[in-house]
């Protein structure tokens, strides 16, 4: 892929900027070949890169206009442009619109399916700046206050309208007494997610409305955020983003094809979403 080809150049460009050395280079090599995900990512949690220094990286090698997000008002007539959903997957968020042109500050602006799955649900033609992660993180929880409150709400009635269709998936899967609150089928279904960037396929082992275990090929670290994707192969499918609670090592396994026992709760999950999860778990 194209991308794949200009992310290599990342760590050249910090070289010559005098920003890193070629050690730190080969370091975020090794973390990356181990890891997958970019090398980027690698460079920062090594503390070798900021955030800042990668945004500049990009902005100079890609044409991004960077945009300092601290220093620009958002209009809230912009801000509804795209779902909040959306924003909060993908941690991006609109700045201006100018005719047909909506503006959308991006931590990860090389990601064409992002922006082309935005192109397709507002009908505007997307023009992408640069901001960091923690910018862009800091402008939602600015600027979506009432959404992010309402998430939380929603998410708390959705738990208790659901209630009764968890009793039923306990009832039904499990025998004995359960410590769970909420107990979780054993299902295997597949589930495409993000980490660094990189898409990864696992299988879940075991799901319920408020969280999920699957078996990943990597092993991923603990409180990460993970925006995941599950098809039913039945023409639905439900986004949410994982937070990962545990991760063990699956025993008896060979040293060259590691797999990992992954657990974690649903940090966001829209109640559409949710009710589409219910009702097909319900219905095994």
């Amino acid at each position: 892929m194209l991308t794949r080809s200009l992310r290599r150049k990342i760590g050249e460009l910090l070289i010559e900027r005098k920003v890193i050395n070629q050690d730190h280079l080969d370091q975020a090599l090794e973390a990356q070949r181990q890891k997958g995900g970019y090398i980027s990512q690698h460079l920062i949690s090594l503390g070798f890169a900021s955030e800042l220094d990668i945004a500049i990286c990009l902005s100079n090698q890609y044409n991004f206009a960077y945009l300092p997000l601290k220093l620009y008002t958002i209009p809230r007539e912009v801000l509804t442009i795209i779902p909040f959903k959306w924003v909060k997957l993908y941690t991006l968020i609109p700045i201006d619109k100018i005719g047909n042109t909506l503006s959308v500050a991006m931590a990860d602006p090389l990601n064409e399916g992002v922006t082309q799955m935005l192109q397709q649900i507002t009908n505007y033609d997307i023009k992408v700046f640069i901001s960091t992660f923690s910018e862009i993180k800091e402008a939602i929880d600015h600027y979506y206050k009432d959404e992010i409150e309402k998430m939380k709400h929603s998410s708390s009635q959705d738990l208790s309208k659901h209630a009764l269709m968890t009793e039923f998936i306990q009832t039904k899967a499990y025998v004995g007494i359960e410590r769970r609150k909420y107990s979780r089928v054993n299902k295997k279904i597949t589930m495409d997610y993000m980490f660094h960037g990189k898409a990864f396929q696992a299988q879940t082992f075991n799901i319920s409305v408020v969280g999920i275990c699957f078996i990943s090929s990597i092993a991923l670290p603990v409180d990460v955020d993970l925006i995941c994707e599950l098809d039913f192969n039945e023409g639905k499918g439900v986004d949410f983003i994982v937070k990962v609670l545990r991760v063990q090592r699956k025993e008896f396994m060979a040293l060259e094809n590691p797999e990992f026992e992954i657990a974690g709760v649903f940090e966001f999950i829209g109640d559409d979403d949710r009710g589409i999860l219910a009702d097909y778990l319900c219905g095994e």
